[in-house]
């Protein structure tokens, strides 16, 4: 059966039609001609695989990495940085067309990355056993199939090294992957570094690791911080446990960025790419308006972005609902001596509910999960009367539903995409709104 790809879809497949019905292709490009054979068949969609590619894009290139095919990370990879970048902002222009009617004109170029390889600063990665030997990789979406990950070409250099040295102990040592059952085993690793310091946690079922095993992980260079999370939690995507145990070296991993000395946790949440991190908050920063005399962020994190505006403002508050983040961002504000910029522990549309009835609110920052704001929120904002909004979104799709509701009371102004994932689908949008007079 041959098909031509019309567009890409929300995780990088190609889309086309059969009798006005999509069918989903991996691996293949928006132009191309492709021989497929139809894997899954439902009534408003179907899935497929390539058999041939009968016509290729001229955006195809052969991608760096020998797994991309199997792995399922990077599925861009395929295409230039120019094609992977139109992909990109058309995926955001059909979702908010789509869901919001926002006018394109409104949709600017996207920022680009200057690199595009080597970049990420944080895996996790679950464990299995392959070869008798303790490994990482992915699984493939919806699936059982484990792929091991030999060298991922995303991975900054350092990152892939502490990986790699760190599975090295672990397997002088026989630890075994995750057995569901026994409740044994290393479930999954999660380093994160910046600045050649890095920070580890090992997530496992309820065992202690031994402490000669401890003590050679603790002796690899450039390591400075080490965790152990219990998890056993079968159906889950949440990848650490409830308990969390220091094991060695720094508690919280500090690191600079761009002004700022920051501290974050390994629950804590923080940019997968540094250097485009800091054009992502020069962004943020941009649209909030000078003299603010109080700016509140939702969802802050660890907050980087609420220092980041620090200076706009007379007094700036964060609301974030996991606490190891909030206490990393109250440290953080005090780390950087500013006292006018504070962090609160509670959930976003409560606190907010609660802020804009005691005072007046110039500008809400909210940077929420691929969930997007939830009903709560959406009504609370709605309620509030803030003056100005800067809405940091990771997924096109729920930006745009947002949007439909905030454009009831306010502007969409501009919306900027910013490349924060190459060779992903993935991309980050600032949009700024203003309150309808």
């Amino acid at each position: 059966m041959k098909v031509t790809i019309i567009k890409t879809g929300i995780n990088g497949e190609g889309i086309g039609y059969i009798d006005r019905v999509p069918v989903f292709v991996p691996g293949v490009l928006v132009g191309e001609l492709v021989d497929i054979t139809v894997v899954e068949k439902q009534k408003r969609f179907m899935h497929a695989k390539v058999n041939r590619i009968l016509k290729k894009s001229p955006l195809r290139v052969q991608p760096k990495c020998k797994i991309q095919h199997k792995c399922g990370g990077c599925p861009m990879m395929i295409a230039t940085y120019e094609g992977q970048l139109q992909a990109k902002r058309d995926l955001l222009k059909q979702s908010l067309i789509k869901y919001a009617h926002v006018n394109p004109r409104l949709i600017q170029k996207i920022i680009p990355c200057t690199k595009t390889l080597s970049y990420r600063n944080q895996c996790k990665l679950p464990c299995a056993m392959v070869d008798g030997r303790l490994t990482t990789g992915m699984y493939l979406p919806n699936s059982n199939y484990f792929c091991e990950i030999y060298h991922c070409q995303i991975h900054a250099p350092g990152l892939e090294e502490m990986r790699k040295q760190v599975l090295e102990v672990l397997n002088r040592y026989h630890y075994m992957a995750y057995d569901y059952h026994q409740k044994q085993g290393i479930r999954s690793l999660i380093i994160r570094g910046f600045q050649n310091r890095y920070q580890l946690c090992i997530v496992s079922g309820e065992h202690p690791l031994l402490q000669d095993c401890v003590d050679e992980i603790m002796r690899i260079p450039h390591l400075v911080s080490l965790w152990q999370s219990y998890h056993t939690i079968k159906k889950t995507q949440e990848m650490f446990g409830n308990k969390m145990i220091h094991l060695g070296g720094e508690r919280l991993l500090e690191f600079s960025f761009d002004s700022l000395t920051l501290r974050i946790s390994p629950r804590s949440f923080f940019q997968l790419h540094s250097e485009q991190a800091i054009r992502l908050y020069q962004t943020i920063a941009s649209m909030v308006p000078q003299h603010n005399d109080l700016i509140v962020e939702a969802y802050s994190g660890i907050g980087a972005i609420s220092l980041f505006v620090k200076d706009k403002a007379k007094e700036v508050i964060g609301i974030e609902s996991i606490k190891d983040a909030v206490v990393n961002a109250n440290e953080n504000a005090k780390l950087n001596g500013v006292e006018h910029v504070s962090f609160l522990c509670a959930d976003a549309a409560d606190k907010l509910t609660y802020l804009s009835k005691k005072r007046s609110i110039d500008t809400l920052i909210v940077d929420p999960p691929r969930s997007g704001l939830n009903e709560e929120m959406l009504y609370c904002i709605l309620k509030s009367k803030i003056k100005h909004i800067v809405y940091v979104s990771c997924n096109p799709a729920t930006l745009g539903k947002n949007l439909f509701y905030l454009q009831e009371k306010y502007q969409v102004v501009k919306v900027q995409p910013i490349d924060m994932f190459p060779n992903t689908p993935l991309v980050e949008t600032v949009v700024m709104l203003s309150y309808k007079k």
